[in-house]
């Protein structure tokens, strides 16, 4: 970190405001960092930061973009190699990721808070980098379809993005041997091959206003980002005006505790039915876990929204509860595969992170889960991860 009189070149001030930038909004939330908290933290003043950036947006922005670039660079450089393969290139990412997850952590999280011209500069710039792993997995396996390729590519690179800033005790090469394990699994699992399941049960529809709203509130979370709402724009959705809204809730803070609520309670039914289904056998009650998460995420945008919203709103808004049902909820899978699939505690935490990144990301990917065979396709996926 630097101090007041640290003297850097432009370039590499406003580099150092960038990562600065990216640890604190990983550590905080960005809705809790201000320009200010960013310049006390690079050692510099307020009005300095404003030489470089005009506003805590474009340091966000920024920062994105650094991550895009960096994969980018790691892609161009992997498959610049000769004879480089499709494997080289994840073995890139991978090492890349683990010894610096934060950039490819904050693109996940935080990216509800572009603008509009922004995240279309982002999802360009990361459609480049998709497209370049599909070409080359399609190069090295000819046998897999276009089709195929594309969502496979996709699932590995959400394997790569499941690393969390804080690794505990996992060292770096156990980890990125892990990745790689896993990716050879998915790979396997080409989404044409998924089994087709009953279909999730439909949601009902909902008979009480206060429902209406949540239902119409989840949606316009899930598909706006929660700051972008209003309370005018949930009225509307359920053809009531914006202040009507407030006699069924105070505020849309509440509406976000309603939300959670649900997908509180949608975990802990998930939990009660698989263990009564399983008869004992955890890898059957991980099997029947990872149907009911994947039918939840598919029938409902409550789950979606819950993953997606930042901490620090979630908590303020009164979730501290769903965070802590989420974390047991994990904890379970965890403790499932651990006793059943043959793997130690820290093989069972990377294969179930990587797990539930490849379906909370393809949840509120929209072209992903406009897929016909979503369903199918997202439990073949999960238990590849997972091994099982």
């Amino acid at each position: 970190m630097a101090t007041p009189n640290t003297r850097l070149r432009p370039a590499e001030r406003r580099r150092q405001l960038i990562d600065v930038a990216t640890g604190l909004f990983l550590e905080r939330g960005y809705g809790k960092v201000s320009v200010a908290d960013i310049a006390r933290a690079a050692g510099i003043s307020g009005p300095s930061v404003y030489r470089h950036f005009p506003d805590k947006e474009t340091i966000l922005a920024a920062a994105m973009r650094a991550a895009v670039d960096e994969m980018s660079a790691t892609t161009a450089g992997a498959l610049a190699a000769p004879g480089a393969t499709f494997d080289d290139l994840a073995s890139a990412v991978f090492a890349m990721a683990v010894s610096h997850p934060g950039p490819l952590a904050l693109w996940r999280w935080n990216r509800r808070h572009l603008t509009p011209e922004q995240a279309r500069e982002m999802i360009a710039a990361s459609e480049g980098v998709l497209g370049a792993w599909t070409e080359a997995l399609r190069r090295d396996h000819p046998e897999v379809t276009a089709d195929d390729a594309r969502v496979l590519a996709w699932a590995v690179l959400a394997v790569g993005g499941s690393v969390s800033p804080s690794r505990g005790r996992i060292g770096i090469r156990r980890y990125r041997a892990d990745l790689e394990l896993i990716a050879g699994r998915v790979l396997r699992a080409a989404p044409s091959t998924a089994p087709r399941l009953p279909a999730p049960p439909a949601r009902r529809s909902a008979v009480v206003r206060p429902d209406e709203i949540l239902d119409a509130a989840s949606e316009l979370f899930f598909s706006r980002g929660y700051s972008a709402v209003s309370m005018d724009d949930i009225g509307a959705a359920v053809g009531i005006s914006g202040p009507s809204v407030y006699g069924h809730f105070p505020s849309k803070a509440s509406i976000l505790v309603g939300i959670v609520s649900r997908a509180r309670a949608t975990l802990e039914v998930g939990v009660v039915g698989a263990a009564a289904d399983s008869g004992g056998d955890p890898i059957a009650e991980l099997r029947a876990l990872v149907r009911s998460y994947a039918a939840n995420l598919v029938s409902s945008t409550d789950l979606a929204v819950a993953f997606t919203v930042g901490r620090e709103v979630v908590i303020e808004s009164g979730g501290e509860a769903l965070l802590a049902a989420q974390k047991a909820y994990v904890a379970r899978w965890v403790a499932l595969l651990e006793a059943g699939g043959g793997v130690d505690a820290a093989g069972a935490r990377i294969a179930v992170g990587a797990a539930m990144t490849i379906a909370n990301d393809f949840a509120r990917t929209r072209r992903l889960r406009r897929r016909p065979r979503f369903h199918d396709e997202l439990v073949h996926l999960m238990d590849a991860a997972l091994g099982i």
